[in-house]
Parts: C-alpha cells; sequence; structure tokens
C-alpha cells in the first residue's frame, strides 16, 4: 500500500476519490508520485486559479515561519533528504471535501505548509456523507 495514504482502503469503502491539485508543472507532479506512490491522480493548475476559489493565500512569511522551519530541522536531524523547490513555496494548500453534487461539505485551508487537519477528522466528515 502507499505509504501516503495508509488510509486507502478505508477511502474505497466510503465511495471516495482521492485527487491532488498542484500548481506545479508535470515534471514535478510525476516527481512527486513517483516518490510517495500515491495512488491517485494529481490536476495542475498552473495559473492557481482553484486556490483561489477556496481561499488558499500565499504568504512567505507564514510558509517560513518557526513551524515550517522546525519541521524542516527535525527532517534533517532524521536523516531525511530535503527536496529542492519544486515552485511557489509561499503558496499555502489544503483539504477539501466535495460531494458528488459540487458541495463543498469540508474545507480546511492551511495555516503553513505543515497544518493538514487529522485524517480522522477527514474521514468522520467521508463516514457521514457516506451514512
Amino acid at each position: 500500500m502507499a505509504q501516503v495514504v495508509p488510509f486507502a482502503k478505508e477511502i474505497d469503502s466510503l465511495n471516495t476519490n482521492i485527487v491532488a491539485v498542484s500548481f506545479g508543472t508535470p515534471y514535478w507532479a510525476n516527481a512527486w508520485l513517483e516518490e510517495t506512490q500515491a495512488p491517485f491522480p494529481v490536476w495542475l493548475d498552473p495559473e492557481k486559479q482553484s486556490y483561489e476559489v477556496y481561499g488558499m493565500t500565499s504568504s512567505a512569511i507564514r510558509a517560513w515561519g518557526v513551524r515550517n522551519l522546525w519541521y524542516y530541522a527535525q527532517s534533517l536531524a532524521q536523516g531525511k533528504e530535503l527536496k529542492e523547490n519544486r515552485g511557489d513555496t509561499s503558496q499555502m494548500g489544503g483539504n477539501f471535501i466535495i460531494d458528488k453534487d459540487g458541495v463543498i461539505r469540508f474545507a480546511y485551508p492551511s495555516k503553513n505548509p505543515t497544518d493538514r487537519p487529522p485524517i480522522d477528522q477527514l474521514l468522520q466528515v467521508l463516514k457521514t456523507l457516506n451514512a
């Protein structure tokens, strides 16, 4: 099973699809897919239109704040390989759940690059939608 989604079987059982959206290039999207072995598609949005629609901001201060620098320091201390710059390092991401009718049922624009909702929270929303 892919390392990036250890919960993939549970996602499948909830009749759900995961799609990653990136503002990067096809080259970097393919590099990410190869590194993570993620089993889902990546849609490219180089103009960042979806980022604007979903309220995901760009902030150099938040991107390179203490929390993110601490994350990189810990990664280096653990011997992890850091990846080269792959685009706009100031762009914040997020997690969103959109139902089959296109209604946003969960929105979590990240406050910084390491800010993501707990997987259990995402799964609970999906379970509620499938109830």
